[in-house]
């Protein structure tokens, strides 16, 4: 140790350490002007465009005057004489510094990014903490991952063998969990794309029922009957899925028949009376009512409307109140409803009785 230092003081001249003394300095006063004039400048645009950055420009402003002090140190170390041990020593730690903070400055940059597209695309605060949570931990690892093996790169290890061991090893345990891995994505997608939540009711396929839970793997539907059914993040994001949650209204179609006995001018009553009957009625709007096909047994009439509200107990609230008026209306008209029925004819043949000769 005392053998280094007489090496040291006896290597470096006035000039070595008046160039370390000259960089450090003309390197602070450059740092210190970027501070307060580009830096500055910075914080004001970023604010503009983001009122609530400042607490993250705060801390890469900290973050990033150490790292360029960092830098100026090694730049400033180059000029003066430092033992081989010594220098590898240093040289090693400066890079280590410099991949920490260098790092550290990634992810409060990527986890702001991260936050502010969550906070636009969902206003609910516990959800986009957790999800942003479960994104950012994952995130953590593949960037400290990478920067420990860039590490071990710059300390001269090869690290060749040591990824493609993580490769086939990575492939094996690809094609164990695929299922697994594809379900952890999905859930990540529903996360972000939002295709439904919690209390929506949903339609996949011939399932139908209210979303009570979304988990990483799973997802679980209450059923009308009671039952729970359970679909894989994977399956859900592959399939169409009607969220009747997102409706703000119902368009309804239905029809019904007159007997085919009904006189025309009874006839051309029925879309008026059918539309009256349906304005009558709070958070309804006609679109049409038309004498549609000559049926089987009836006069087929179809109706369209639309009821303004997402609430099936709505629509049948409202569906059911025109059945009554119409049964009303069409019995006060004397106008009947169809239903299958046959008519059968029966046709009577006369007799006739001819002459024939008669031999006397």
């Amino acid at each position: 140790m005392v053998e280094t230092l007489r090496l040291l003081w006896q290597e470096n001249t006035l000039f070595n350490i008046g160039s370390f003394m000259l960089i450090l300095a003309a390197g602070g006063l450059l740092i210190w002007g970027l501070q307060k004039y580009i830096l500055r400048f910075i914080h004001l645009l970023m604010e503009k465009r983001w009122p609530e950055a400042d607490k993250y420009v705060s801390s890469i402003d900290k973050l990033l005057t150490l790292l360029l002090w960092i830098f100026l140190l090694n730049l400033g170390l180059q000029q003066v004489y430092l033992t081989d041990f010594l220098r590898e020593t240093v040289n090693y730690f400066i890079i280590g510094l410099i991949i920490i903070f260098s790092v550290l400055i990634l992810q409060k940059t990527t986890f702001f990014l991260l936050s502010q597209y969550f906070k636009r695309r969902t206003e609910d605060e516990a959800q986009q903490e957790k999800v942003l949570s479960m994104i950012w931990n994952v995130a953590k690892i593949f960037i400290w991952l990478f920067a420990f093996l860039f590490f071990l790169d710059n300390l001269g290890i090869q690290i060749s063998g040591l990824i493609a061991g993580l490769g086939i090893g990575g492939i094996a345990i690809g094609f164990a969990s695929q299922s697994m891995i594809q379900d952890i994505f999905s859930y990540f997608t529903i996360q972000i794309d939002k295709p439904f939540e919690i209390g929506d009711f949903i339609i996949v396929g011939d399932f139908l029922g209210v979303v009570e839970y979304i988990g990483i793997k799973t997802t679980r539907l209450q059923s009308l009957s009671g039952e729970q059914l359970v679909f894989s993040n994977g399956d859900l994001t592959n399939s169409r899925i009607k969220n009747f949650r997102r409706m703000k209204r119902r368009r309804i179609v239905f029809n019904f028949g007159v007997t085919y006995d009904t006189p025309l001018e009874k006839l051309r009553e029925i879309p008026p009376l059918i539309t009256d009957i349906i304005e009558n009625i709070d958070n309804t709007e006609v679109n049409r009512v038309h004498f549609q096909a000559y049926g089987d047994f009836s006069l087929i009439f179809e109706v369209v409307y639309f009821v303004n509200s997402k609430e099936y107990l709505d629509y049948m609230n409202i569906q059911q109140e025109i059945n009554f008026k119409m049964k009303k209306e069409f019995k006060e008209r004397e106008i009947e409803f169809a239903f299958p029925s046959r008519t059968i004819y029966f046709k009577q043949d006369k007799l006739e009785v001819y002459p024939r000769d008669v031999k006397s």
